[in-house]
């Protein structure tokens, strides 16, 4: 929250004008040593003084001043309004989006202020000799009062409480702008839903692009060996109806043949059956499902699938739409991204297959969007070649 504040008052103050280059000036060795530390894990960059800058510092400061960006101007032109002008004047650079004046103010309850007050005229005179951008960064934020801080706003210098705050808001600021996202799609209210089977499911996503595992479904188990002989074996057997299939008897995998089939029947509860072709080279399952919210729109979660879904509770949850990076982005955040990517030598998934199966599935709720409550793929299989919907679920009204 503190950083969102500060970076809030520079797009107040300076809109979209700022860049990674900027420039840091202090009494103290220290500061500037900590300001290039706190920016060293950020993209902001410190220039090296160019001659201009070099000569008007020179002027200034004169020879017992290391010059250098960060620039430690010691405290010999201390109380010397116009010096500290010029030197902070001289720091700006057209290529130099922000120039930070460190200082710490006393409380004027404990000691006199009134040195202070010369360095607020100081910067205030700098930005506005120079037209350039300026913030007074206090290194603590309690170390910069209000009534100064209002003064540099209605100067046109920007208040900065706090530089570890101050300087991931700039990098935040100053970093290429991801462009506008798209308005988030807020579904009215809806009638009664139906939960339509696994079978339909697949056939409703498959229209969209979504992959799905060739498949038929019957009601007489008699003529499973045969249906599974023309699918092509490896196989997996599933009983249509059941939420939770492994475990429930509703799930057999890796069906080899004819026979295997016959047998693996005997041991699954009642139901119709779907034969599917066994996908192989599975990487990694994943859990991709999307929830309807009245007040915030449909929730897209990217997540570990399958069996660790409960176990391991690695999600990640975005407002629809979203875009190929927003999904990139989700997928890289999740705990199992090092196996996603192929883990000590073994491969990892397709990714773009992945993304782009994320995508069809979303094209499907957008253009569903007065019916749709709820869809589930959990688990995609994704393999080094493609990403396929081994279960899905959607509750709908009829359409």
């Amino acid at each position: 929250l503190p950083t969102f504040l500060e970076a809030l008052k520079l797009a107040h103050m300076f809109g979209e004008t700022l860049t990674p280059n900027i420039a840091s000036i202090s009494c103290s060795g220290g500061e500037a040593a900590l300001v290039a530390d706190i920016a060293d894990s950020t993209d902001l960059t410190f220039p090296p003084l160019n001659k201009t800058q070099h000569d008007a510092l020179s002027s200034v400061l004169g020879p017992m001043v290391a010059l250098a960006n960060p620039l430690d101007y010691h405290t010999y032109i201390w109380r010397d309004q116009g010096a500290m002008t010029a030197a902070w004047a001289g720091m700006a650079d057209p290529n130099i989006s922000l120039t930070l004046i460190i200082l710490d103010y006393p409380r004027g309850d404990l000691c006199d202020p009134s040195d202070w007050d010369i360095a607020t005229k100081a910067a205030i005179d700098a930005a506005r000799q120079t037209g350039r951008n300026y913030a007074v960064v206090a290194s603590l934020p309690e170390l910069l009062p209000e009534r100064t801080a209002q003064e540099l706003m209605a100067q046109g210098v920007v208040p900065l409480l706090g530089l570890d705050h101050a300087i991931a808001a700039i990098d935040m600021m100053a970093s290429p702008q991801r462009p506008a996202q798209d308005p988030v799609l807020l579904p009215g209210g809806i009638r009664e839903t139906q939960t339509l089977t696994e079978a339909r499911s697949k056939e409703r996503i498959a229209a969209f692009g979504v992959s799905i595992p060739a498949s038929t479904a019957t009601t007489d188990r008699n003529a499973v060996p045969d249906l599974a002989q023309d699918i092509g074996f490896p196989v997996t057997l599933k009983v249509l109806g059941l939420a939770h299939k492994t475990g429930a008897g509703g799930l057999a995998l890796n069906i080899t043949s004819p026979d295997g089939a016959t047998d693996a029947l005997t041991g699954m509860a009642d139901g119709p059956i779907l034969i599917e072709e066994m996908i192989e080279g599975t990487v990694a399952e994943i859990l991709i499902g999307v929830t309807r919210d009245p007040a915030h729109g449909f929730l897209l979660t990217i997540g570990a699938g399958g069996t660790q879904t409960e176990v391991l509770k690695d999600t990640q949850s975005l407002l629809i739409p979203v875009r190929y990076d927003d999904i990139a982005m989700a997928l890289d955040s999740l705990r199992i991204a090092p196996i996603l990517k192929g883990y000590r030598g073994a491969q990892g998934i397709d990714q773009d297959a992945l993304i782009q199966t994320i995508l069809n599935l979303q094209d499907f709720v957008i253009a569903h969007a007065d019916q749709v409550e709820e869809v589930e793929i959990n688990p995609m299989l994704s393999t080094p070649e493609r990403a396929v919907a081994a279960d899905a679920l959607i509750r709908m009204t009829d359409d």
